[in-house]
């Protein structure tokens, strides 16, 4: 067979798959996912070199199907790079499974070293422990696992041991290295979420310690657990962020005191409730001394086993990264959390409206102004109304619309309507006497990320049925409503 014929088959494939990913009225244009296939989880996060890179979790057939094998679908650290945190490059996976009896299931969640001397990655590895691998590949595209994998190994009679070998991360401070192992903890004092401190001063020989925090059920239900965690200092306190798997797949986060090897929580948020998509946080420290946040969006069926969800199949993809934040602290220690100005310079084809009153019980269209790649920016006064927002991807008769709606002095909330139903996300948010509401919404196609007043974001999934279903509307209830202002911008597209 010629060299064209033998080819000829693969490439009519991509070239089939490319142009239904192009052309899937879902498939987000300017948020960060691989060019193809399903991935869970942001994983490693690092700047490095002047670039950003962030790991997540992608997934390579098992070569071993069929041979007692427990997976048919492998997870690999996959890898994107960017110098602007818009534009990304997408490069070989940076960590894949061998089948030397070390790494046959795949390579499971963790984190990138924070402040390591070179870039260090630390894994868990199901069945086998942690494991950590280095790189002194400036691109971080190479990657050696250390010979002495797994370092921290997953006991062989769990329930004789007091911490649990599960989802890691880890920090160098003074010398020595730490890690947070496992998502909960044996001890008794300690049911619910909770994790447990390492130390090494080789990466190679790690010491158990200690609980690291003990959770408190007037936040946490005994049922959750603290996964994928990321800890460091965030002003003058520290932040432990963390991925929820029961009730439902969620982030949530304590602010408090970091003393004597322990952490002491003394704040309590969450950043995903019931019917949203947001989870498995990660976080890096940029060269401007930024703080900058990505999660998973997952999609509405959740993973089954370690398979991706069926629908992933059928379209050749499945999730999508968060856009990137920025989180801090305002002057009262209260969490802070907004998009990077970076994303501005997709803005394009300006529309905007000075100061009007919205009338009470009012739904107002919002003219020469539409489509599902959109950053509207909105400020305005509720006043005595009880509900005021804004809607989007409304289909000209009102038979399917995504609404965002402040509901006053109680909630902030999000209703995704289409001809198969509703999708519904509420998150607790109150203005202060005389505050303005300030709404900054990105539309991307199936994903909406909504901020409000830099101090909460509800991330949302929509799938409109109809074409049309592109109109944005301003609404208020119970009483007028003073708009100060509306800014639109249809957002250029990024090809992955």
């Amino acid at each position: 067979m010629a060299e064209h014929e033998s080819l000829e088959s693969p490439l009519r494939s991509v070239r089939i798959l490319r142009e239904r990913l192009w052309n899937d009225p879902h498939r987000p244009r300017y948020h960060l996912l691989p060019p193809d296939g399903f991935f869970n989880d942001a994983n490693g996060t690092i700047f490095w070199k002047g670039r950003y890179h962030v790991f997540y979790l992608g997934r390579l057939p098992n070569p071993n199907l069929g041979e007692s094998s427990e997976y048919d679908w492998l997870p690999v650290w996959d890898h994107s790079s960017s110098r602007d945190l818009v534009h990304w490059i997408h490069h070989p996976p940076a960590i894949v499974p061998t089948f030397d009896g070390k790494t046959p299931l795949g390579i499971f969640s963790g984190d990138a070293v924070e402040n390591a001397p070179v870039p260090t990655l630390i894994y868990h590895v199901p069945k086998q422990g942690t494991c950590i691998a280095t790189s002194e590949d400036d691109d971080l595209t190479s990657w050696t696992p250390l010979k002495a994998n797994p370092v921290i190994p997953a006991p062989g009679d769990p329930s004789k041991c007091e911490y649990i070998v599960f989802d890691p991360c880890a920090w160098y401070e003074d010398g020595v290295y730490y890690a947070l192992i496992g998502n909960k903890n044996a001890k008794p004092g300690y049911e619910g979420d909770c994790t447990s401190l390492f130390r090494s001063g080789d990466l190679v020989h790690w010491e158990y310690v200690h609980p690291f925090y003990r959770s408190d059920r007037r936040w946490t239900d005994k049922i959750e657990d603290c996964a994928c965690p990321d800890f460091f200092p965030l002003g003058d306190r520290h932040m432990l962020l963390m991925h929820v798997h029961q009730p439902y797949n969620h982030c949530q986060y304590y602010l408090g005191r970091y003393e004597n090897r322990s952490f002491y929580p003394e704040d309590h948020g969450r950043m995903g409730w019931p019917g949203g998509s947001l989870s498995a946080p990660e976080t890096l420290l940029d060269d401007k001394g930024r703080r900058i946040f990505f999660g998973w969006i997952g999609e509405p069926d959740r993973l089954v086993g370690n398979r991706p969800p069926d629908d992933c199949f059928a379209t050749g993809w499945g999730s999508v990264m968060s856009l990137p934040r920025i989180i801090s602290l305002d002057d009262a220690g209260k969490l802070r959390i907004e998009p990077v100005p970076e994303l501005e310079i997709l803005r394009r084809n300006h529309r905007g409206w000075e100061a009007f009153e919205l009338s009470e019980t009012h739904d107002e269209i919002l003219p020469h102004v539409g489509g599902d790649c959109l950053e509207i920016l909105v400020a305005l006064d509720p006043v005595n109304a009880t509900q005021v927002g804004v809607k989007v991807r409304c289909s000209p008769g009102g038979e399917e619309e995504t609404v965002i709606t402040y509901e006053v002095a109680k909630r902030l909330n999000v209703a995704a309507k289409n001809e198969s139903g509703e999708s519904f996300q509420e998150a607790p948010f109150c203005l202060a006497a005389g505050e303005l509401l300030e709404l900054r919404i990105f539309l991307d196609r199936s994903v909406l990320e909504v901020f409000a007043n830099r101090c909460q974001c509800v991330t949302h999934r929509t799938f409109p049925k109809r074409k049309d279903s592109l109109g944005v509307r301003i609404f208020s209830q119970g009483a007028p409503v003073s708009v100060r202002s509306i800014d639109i911008w249809d957002i250029d597209h990024v090809c992955f």
